[in-house]
């Protein structure tokens, strides 16, 4: 298994696995950075839960596909965790979510560059 396809393949069972968090158990996921839900908030993170399980079916479609679909995958997931994260640490910054999200954000950083990473290596191969 290529970089590539691992991190495609990563992503998508992270994806549904916090997709169904966030549609099951809303004010459990929210808890873990410490903000409060309401049902405002627990519709948003539902919604946010269809859209990463969604993400999920495509990035599992693409695990396989041609270089230049890995590539485009590779590159909107670096952009997704590296831009997610600063909002994150942004967050943090401003007292809205706990100190949990900073080790997040500095692994989906990493995990950010990997993709970038491999998305350079497939526009090489």
């Amino acid at each position: 298994m290529t970089l590539s396809t691992g991190l495609i393949r990563v992503s998508a069972v992270i994806f549904a696995v916090i997709g169904l968090g966030y549609l099951v158990v809303p004010t459990a996921m929210l808890s873990i950075v410490g903000i409060s839900a309401v049902p405002t908030t627990d519709f948003l993170m539902r919604t946010e839960g269809v859209a990463l399980l969604t993400g999920a079916g495509f990035l599992w479609a693409v695990r396989e596909g041609t270089g230049g679909q890995r590539r485009v995958a590779l590159a909107a997931l670096a952009a997704y965790y590296v831009v997610g994260s600063l909002v994150d640490l942004a967050a943090f910054n401003s007292n809205i979510v706990g100190a949990a999200a900073v080790p997040s954000a500095v692994i989906r950083i990493a995990i950010g560059v990997l993709c970038a990473v491999a998305a350079w290596r497939e526009r090489s191969s």
